[in-house]
């Protein structure tokens, strides 16, 4: 057999055999990477916001201007809609980010340091509001695993707004939301 006859042949028989190797593994949910992540969120490092029982979580990056306007959002949904918002600190705007997010993490009052960089947002240079911090080695092991959960899902964006529906299925929402649209969302919440 001559050598362009043996390889078309071999071409041929690992695209048959590969064929039926994707054939016979049924395709992943679309929904499974959001499941998945949302199963591990408890044990995300994250900061609690209001003190409710129907619980949200946020990625979020200190220095994200669509994270500032959703945290800006959320404001009144939280006590009336009897939320707690747990905020996931990750660092992948910008190269102030894991010095911002370190501050946010490294104080005993955690809620209090994510609200002063929120409110004191500079929006003209896209900045987060509270000063830079060096981070702990446990600090930097608390952000990149974080981080590797953001990195599960199938568009890993900040903010990235994961809860469980009230059949119990993953809600993924991704940007910051009016609150019209807040609304709408929350009423979702088991």
């Amino acid at each position: 057999m001559r050598p362009e006859r043996t390889l078309i042949t071999l071409a041929v028989a690992l695209l048959v055999l590969s064929a039926r190797g994707l054939a016979a593994e049924p395709a992943p949910s679309p929904a499974a990477p959001a499941e998945a992540v949302l199963a591990d969120l408890p044990k995300a490092t994250w900061i609690a916001d209001g003190g409710g029982r129907r619980v949200v979580y946020i990625f979020f990056d200190p220095n994200c201007p669509s994270c500032q306007l959703l945290y800006r959002n959320l404001r009144t949904f939280v006590a009336s809609h009897n939320l707690q918002v747990r905020w996931i600190p990750v660092a992948v705007v910008d190269a102030t980010s894991l010095g911002k997010a370190a501050a946010i993490l490294q104080v005993p009052d955690r809620r209090a340091a994510l609200r002063r960089n929120e409110e004191r947002y500079q929006s003209e240079t896209f900045s987060g509001g509270i000063e830079e911090e060096i981070p702990s080695d446990e600090t930097e092991q608390q952000l990149r695993a974080n981080e590797l959960l953001l990195n599960r899902l199938d568009v890993p964006v900040v903010p990235t707004m994961l809860f469980p529906s009230r059949d119990g299925r993953a809600v993924i929402i991704q940007g910051a939301l009016s609150p019209l649209a807040l609304g709408k969302v929350l009423v979702r919440l088991p």
